[in-house]
């Protein structure tokens, strides 16, 4: 009965699966956007991706935000934004020889937006 009941959520694990990963490339492109304004990705936007993903079930110590650059960048300078996020293990058998990925991975680009 349990290899029945494991078939039948097997989609259900993999589609929340890929829905972290969406929200993980959504808050990537939604903090690069607004970085872009900034000319630099802030504390305070950092705290509030981490705060978007830690409600959807993320460890808010284990979350990895980095930028390019660390002061602002004039108008038409590249920002690049990452956001690490460790996959949150949905399957409890796993019957592939193959490692399963750790972590989500996002990464945007944009030119600044920031005039001095």
């Amino acid at each position: 009965m349990w290899l029945v009941l494991y078939i039948l959520l097997q989609p259900l694990f993999s589609y929340i699966d890929y829905l972290l990963d969406v929200q993980v490339q959504a808050n990537t492109s939604y903090l690069t956007q607004k970085a872009a304004v900034e000319g630099m990705v802030t504390s305070s936007m950092k705290t509030e991706v981490i705060h978007n993903l830690t409600a959807l079930g993320f460890d808010p110590a284990k979350i990895i935000i980095t930028s390019s650059t660390e002061a602002q960048v004039n108008r038409q300078s590249r920002i690049d934004v990452y956001i690490k996020a460790p996959r949150i293990h949905l399957f409890p058998f796993d019957f592939s020889s193959g490692v399963q990925p750790a972590y989500y991975y996002g990464h945007a680009s944009i030119m600044s937006e920031y005039l001095d």
